[in-house]
C-alpha cells in the first residue's frame, strides 16, 4: 500500500516563523547581563524593540514593501490618529 504526501503549496514566511520562534524573555535577560547598570524592565524594553525591528525589516524584504525612511514612519503612525492629517 502506498500513502499520499501532501505537501504545503506555500512556505511559511520566515518573518512568522521569527515572531514565534524569539523569547523575549530570553534576550532581555542578555541585554541585562551585558548592560547591568539597566534596570530589568529597560532591559525587556529595549528586546522588545530590537525584536520588532527584525520582523518589521523581514516583513518589508518578504512583501517587497520599500521600507520609509525613519522621519516618514514616524509621521504616519501620527497622523493615523489625527484625522485632520488624513484628507
Amino acid at each position: 500500500m502506498s500513502k499520499i504526501l501532501k505537501f504545503p503549496k506555500k512556505k511559511k514566511p520566515y518573518s512568522d516563523k521569527f515572531i514565534t520562534g524569539v523569547k523575549p524573555d530570553a534576550i532581555g535577560d542578555y541585554i541585562k547581563r551585558q548592560h547591568p547598570h539597566l534596570s530589568l524592565k529597560a532591559a525587556d524594553a529595549m528586546a522588545l524593540a530590537i525584536i520588532y525591528s527584525t520582523y518589521l525589516q523581514l516583513v518589508f524584504e518578504e512583501e517587497g514593501d520599500i521600507p520609509p525612511s525613519f522621519e516618514e514612519f514616524d509621521k504616519y503612525i501620527w497622523a493615523a490618529h489625527d484625522k485632520k492629517t488624513l484628507h
